[in-house]
This record gives structure tokens, C-alpha cells and sequence, in this order.
């Protein structure tokens, strides 16, 4: 799971789930025996649709269903 920086600075937001997106194919690329990442987990009810744009494919959205703690 992936976290981007607290802040309402999009393009630094789109930079780490960018980067993050990259680590996760990279790894991907590993010709590693019985190992193969299939989740990329980066997205929370603040930011989810930019996390989606950069290739995540779970979101936590908690709050957004449930309210603030």
C-alpha cells in the first residue's frame, strides 16, 4: 500500500503515485519463481481518482463511505 504526501498539491500527488506505479512494474519484472504482484494499493477517499489515473487497482475509501473518525 502506498501513501502519497498530505497535501492539496496535485502534481506532487501524481508524482509519488507515478513513482510508486513504476516500483510496482519494475518489481513485476523480476523473473522471480511463484512470485507476481497483481495489487497496487494507492488511493484514499482524498485523492482515489488520481490514484486510478496512475494505475492503482485497489483505494481505500473509508471515510468517504463511513464519515471522519
Amino acid at each position: 500500500m502506498g501513501m502519497a504526501t498530505f497535501t492539496d498539491n496535485q502534481d506532487q500527488i501524481r508524482k509519488e503515485f507515478t513513482h510508486l506505479k513504476s516500483i510496482f512494474d519494475k518489481t513485476n519484472q523480476l523473473l522471480t519463481p511463484n512470485f507476481q504482484l497483481l495489487t497496487l494499493s494507492m488511493g484514499m477517499s482524498g485523492d482515489y481518482p488520481l490514484a486510478i489515473a496512475c494505475g492503482s487497482t485497489m483505494v481505500r475509501i473509508g471515510s468517504s463511505i463511513f464519515g471522519g473518525r
